[in-house]
């Protein structure tokens, strides 16, 4: 059996990820936030520790919530929490249970801004958060683990009405505990709420 070596980018990906701490932040300074929303989704998952045994897997869904900034055209800033639904594994003297929670930082680019539909590339950070506990017959062991990653990925806006609009996503995380995510949800429209309240006071 042939086993493929995991692709590793340590230079490379701690560059862009220096670059996308330093410039994101200070993009918000001149961003404008424009949508509200959150979904759910599906991930691969990873390997708690990154220790190959089912009860260290995390789970493969998850719920989530992200706004987004709008720059100048055909940039956005997008920042979201992602909680995943926890993994749990049961044997007759152990359980275990792995939780996850996730903070992303992502930049959209824009590639056509349609009436109806827009496609944008996304590329950010990731910050992992986990954690594992089992429960013996007698005690609870309780454990953390974290990891620094790199987003990226595509998605879509799709405009139902002026207030209103669903959009999808899949993205690849490159950190020690890589996963690939697809996820979807609705995304309230508040550029347009507040410009419309700001027109029925004049």
């Amino acid at each position: 059996m042939i086993t493929i070596p995991k692709l590793k980018l340590p230079n490379m990906k701690k560059i862009l990820i220096s670059l996308s701490i330093i410039l994101l932040p200070s993009s918000f300074l001149n961003a404008q936030f424009t949508g509200l929303g959150g979904g759910t989704g599906f991930t691969t998952g990873y390997h708690f520790h990154d220790a190959p045994y089912d009860y260290n897997k995390s789970g493969n869904f998850f719920g989530s919530v992200k706004g987004i900034y709008e720059l100048d055209l055909p940039l956005h800033i997008s920042p979201s929490i992602t909680f995943f639904i926890p993994h749990i594994d049961k044997q007759p003297d152990t359980k275990t249970t792995v939780s996850t929670l996730m903070f992303d930082i992502n930049g959209h680019y824009v590639f056509n801004s349609l009436n109806r539909m827009e496609f944008y590339g996304l590329a950010g950070i990731d910050i992992l958060l986990a954690w594992k506990k089992t429960k013996y017959t007698s005690f609870t062991e309780k454990e953390s683990d974290n990891a620094l990653g790199l987003n990226l990925g595509a998605g879509t806006n799709i405009k139902i009405t002026e207030q209103l609009y669903i959009y999808a996503e899949a993205k690849y995380i490159l950190s020690r505990l890589d996963q690939f995510l697809i996820n979807a949800g609705v995304m309230i429209n508040i550029g347009w709420l507040s410009k419309h309240e700001e027109d029925n006071k004049l």
